[in-house]
């Protein structure tokens, strides 16, 4: 997502977690963290702040259009504008995680320790990005984010413990080998126990384990060209519930009163290899080759599902400056590619069957961000994309090709003032079948099938200026789009038969519309060492089908507000912040409000190298469950009526130490 390019005012922004630092003992707070940016949050670059984060939901919750759904280690579901993360791109250092394992969990392996970055594109809305709702990219550290000085080798240790209910240990190691060579091994680990809901119930079915590794070798080849490899592997292990995504109260009463428990493997393996080329403005180049495969193992009531989702790819991103005639181009071009291959199995009674999905999704684009030296930028974009799709079970392939356009404009009317526009196509060829139920084996395929296209529209302002209300920096800005996403595709029964339920043929359907609208805005204030960020959502959904008229996607959030206060208490180097959370009701989603407070120490006399960290999430005991979580209730086919309502954490103190050597 790294675009380079001065079209980047049209979706520039930065972290939720906003402090304006000014000064070098700041900095101290931020040796290891994780940064976070967003196109729906606008704070100025000094304002990044490092985050320690242990899940996913600490990283992007407090970011407006941004929520990421279900309590347990199996279901980091992402959600932006009420997508998920099957409708965006997200990819780690380059590498694509996309896939559709089992509706009942989610699809992303992602330690947020190790993350050095993200950066985050709230809506499409640019054609160097794929997804319908926004893309995501996610970057790991390195030996040369560690190393500071003249230091050769360097390493950290966390341990932390968290009242519910988990603890967790991390070591890493870092060096430089030799004057163009560098390394760095990560290694983690976390038990997770059952944790308790704001009620005080304990959520059985959570008892696990999360093991992350990762190995990372750089090579310095001249001062224009840097080669890296890197092999991550993340393992989810536990006796896990049938439905994760489903509360306790859920799964007890499809249980009879019991919680049956079943032996899962959730698994990650990821070898990449990327080239970095820096010529100036001639050319600035990052190409990331890459296989990701994602693996599902399951022992359920008697049978056993396994299944692979396997990401082969390339992601190459340029960027090229040109100046003609007082006009300045900036060009970004590549290409994404990127070849699934989906297995699955399922024995059930002696009986083995085998299920198998290709698809081939080829991205070529081209956006020029033309600077007319007079305040307005316009930025112009091509994408041609090309996507096959093929399964063992039918001859054959099926092919889509489609051209996308974009249209992006800013124009500054004062330095402190501008206004923004875009407006960019949408694709997406229908996804692989779901791993877990062996969707690849009893799919039928639609000839008729037209692949997901559409358009994103967005238009907003934004003002920075300094010594407002006696601030060092002030900042305000709001962006209203409308997503329009046509021949939205969901899995049906087959039509041509009279067997309708579990066990019959299906077949991917064009079922109709989904329209999304509404808006993102922020307003920073900071000064001295303290800082306040003030962020709002709203977001409206309609889906429109040849079946039910009218309704609200199923993870729609809705709208939403919320409050980052930080101070940073200069003689005794702790950093502290109070964080608020308000999430309004939505139809038959019940409101809430959510306080968290946390304390980071850095003590002077460990010369900056020791971290401790205290904090409490969900200060006040809310119960709550995330609107883009599983709520409400359902007629279940086979288990009737059903509380669907995944209830998050309680209160939990948590502490961590680190320390860096």
């Amino acid at each position: 997502m790294k675009r380079h390019t001065l079209a980047i005012v049209i979706a520039a922004a930065f972290s939720a977690n906003a402090v304006a630092e000014k000064t070098s003992s700041v900095e101290h707070l931020q040796i290891w963290g994780t940064k976070v940016k967003s196109s729906s949050v606008y704070v100025g670059e000094q304002a990044i702040a490092s985050k320690q984060a242990e899940h996913l939901s600490d990283l992007l919750r407090d970011i407006p259009g941004v929520d990421v759904g279900g309590t347990h280690s199996l279901n980091q579901r992402i959600n932006v504008r009420g997508l998920d993360d099957t409708d965006l791109e997200i990819l780690i250092d380059g590498a694509s995680q996309n896939n559709f394992m089992f509706h009942h969990m989610g699809n992303l392996n992602i330690n947020p320790d190790i993350l050095e970055s993200v950066d985050i594109q709230v809506g499409s809305n640019s054609v160097v990005h794929s997804g319908l709702g926004g893309a995501l990219e996610f970057r790991t550290k390195s030996a040369s984010d560690m190393l500071s000085g003249d230091d050769q080798f360097g390493g950290r240790v966390l341990a932390g413990y968290n009242s519910n209910d988990s603890q967790y240990l991390t070591l890493t190691g870092y060096g430089q080998l030799s004057d163009s060579v560098d390394a760095l091994v990560y290694g983690s680990t976390m038990n997770r126990n059952n944790f308790e809901d704001g009620a005080g119930i304990q959520v059985l079915g959570s008892d696990g384990t999360i093991d992350n590794a990762m190995a990372k070798l750089g090579w310095d080849i001249d001062q224009y060209q840097r080669i890296s490899v890197k092999y991550d592997t993340y393992k989810n292990h536990g006796d896990y519930t049938a439905r994760p995504d489903m509360g306790v109260r859920t799964n007890a009463s499809i249980g009879g009163g019991e919680v049956p428990l079943y032996d899962t493997h959730f698994d990650r393996d990821t070898l990449s290899a990327s080239y970095e080329l820096d010529l100036g403005a001639a050319i600035n180049l990052r190409a990331d080759l890459y296989k990701n495969e994602s693996d599902l193992w399951r022992s359920y009531e008697g049978s056993e599902t396994a299944g692979t989702s396997d990401n082969t790819g390339l992601t190459l991103i340029a960027n090229s400056l040109t100046t003609t005639a007082d006009i300045r181009h900036q060009f970004t071009y590549g290409v994404k590619w990127i070849k699934s291959e989906n297995d699955s199995v399922s024995t059930s009674n002696g009986e083995i069957t085998y299920g198998r999905e290709e698809t081939d999704d080829t991205g070529v684009f081209i956006e020029d961000a033309i600077d007319f030296g007079n305040g307005l930028v316009i930025t112009p974009g091509i994408r041609y994309n090309h996507y096959d799709k093929s399964s063992q079970v039918l001859p054959g392939v099926q092919t889509w090709t489609d051209w996308q356009k974009g249209l992006g404009a800013e124009y500054a009317i004062t330095r402190e003032l501008s206004v923004h526009a875009s407006t960019t196509d949408l694709f997406k060829g229908p996804q692989p079948g779901e791993i877990f139920v062996n969707e690849q084996a009893n799919k039928v395929r639609n000839p008729n099938l037209r692949p997901e296209t559409g358009r994103n529209t967005e238009a907003g302002f934004r003002y920075a200026a300094a010594n407002v209300l006696g601030a060092d920096e002030f900042r305000v800005a709001a962006t209203a789009f409308e997503t329009k996403v046509d021949d939205y595709i969901e899995v049906v029964d087959y039509p041509e038969d009279d067997c309708v339920g579990r066990g019959c043929l299906e077949w991917d359907q064009n079922i109709g519309t989904v329209e999304i609208d509404g808006f993102e805005a922020s307003a920073f204030y900071g000064i001295d060492a303290f800082s306040a960020l003030l962020t709002f959502a709203k977001s409206d959904s309609e889906k429109q089908s040849n079946v039910v008229t009218s309704e609200p996607l199923d993870r729609e959030v809705g709208d939403s507000a919320g409050l980052t206060l930080k101070y940073y208490v200069m003689d005794y180097n702790v950093d502290l912040r109070w964080q608020w959370q308000k999430t309004f009701s939505e139809g038959e989603k019940e409101g809430y409000q959510v306080h968290n407070v946390t304390a980071v120490w850095i003590p002077q006399q460990f010369d900056h190298r020791l971290n401790i960290t205290l904090g409490v999430d969900n200060l006040f005991d809310e119960l709550y469950v995330s609107h883009a979580s599983q709520t409400g209730s359902a007629n279940h086919p086979v288990f009737g009526f059903l509380q669907l309502d995944d209830y998050e954490p309680g209160r939990n103190i948590k502490v961590s130490a680190s320390y860096k050597f």
